[in-house]
């Protein structure tokens, strides 16, 4: 029986050509008011919402404000506005769905060139001798 995941993991998908996107989100923020029965109610603004040193924004489900915190980070995922993708309920999805998305960086372009070169190489050599036959 799958239970679902106490985490959701929402990774960043980084352009290498860009510095990186490390943007923090503000889940809840309530201004400081009273009531009309006289009761003050303190400002609620929590620490926001960060991702961590891989890059992978995480709300764990069973804190305090999960519902505020997946609820933000789903609505900046459907924004389209920024480079966030989820929910994945493993890192492992997560981390290969940022791997299949993340744009190369020359340097990355230059060493798939070079391996294309080798295998095209390879495929005429073994073509040439196919013909010979």
């Amino acid at each position: 029986m799958m239970t679902e995941s106490r985490y959701k993991y929402f990774p960043v998908v980084q352009n290498p050509e860009k510095a990186r996107f490390n943007r923090s989100f503000v889940y809840m923020n309530k201004r400081a008011h009273t009531d009309k029965d006289g009761v003050f109610y303190p400002d609620m603004c929590p620490p926001s919402l960060t991702p961590d040193a891989n890059g992978v924004y995480v709300v764990d489900m069973e804190s305090a404000n999960a519902k505020e915190k997946l609820t933000r980070m789903l609505g900046v995922v459907k924004d389209g506005n920024h480079p966030v993708i989820g929910p994945f309920d493993s890192i492992e999805e997560a981390v290969k769905a940022e791997r299949r998305l993340r744009p190369l960086s020359d340097k990355e372009k230059l060493i798939q060139a070079d391996a294309n070169i080798a295998e095209l190489e390879k495929l005429r050599q073994e073509n040439a001798k196919l013909r010979l036959k």
